[in-house]
């Protein structure tokens, strides 16, 4: 079983169908620049990230990213933030890595 990581970085929930899609693969979804506004909780347009928790997909954001716009208590709490050196640590876990 193939380990994918995505790393979505703006708004589009394309981005977010594509890591759907994967059924016999381990994935990963990080969230940077805008697009951890996925992670809020009550956004509007993150029915996908829902969904990619509810298959057990593990989501992960930038942690610079999440407090330069001010959502830290707004993230739903399964969200791992990490800081940069968390995110390297990261890739080195996953085998392809699709930045989006």
């Amino acid at each position: 079983m193939a380990k994918i990581l995505y790393f979505v970085t703006d708004m589009d929930p394309m981005s977010m169908r594509l890591a759907l899609e994967h059924k016999d693969s381990e994935v990963g979804i990080c969230l940077l620049q805008d697009a951890v506004y996925f992670g809020c909780k009550g956004r509007k347009g993150n029915g996908t990230l829902v969904e990619a928790k509810k298959r057990g997909i593990r989501v992960f954001a930038a942690k610079k990213d999440v407090e330069l716009r001010g959502l830290t208590s707004m993230l739903y709490p399964d969200i791992k933030v990490l800081d940069y050196g968390e995110i390297i640590d990261l890739v080195l876990d996953f085998e392809r890595i699709v930045n989006i």
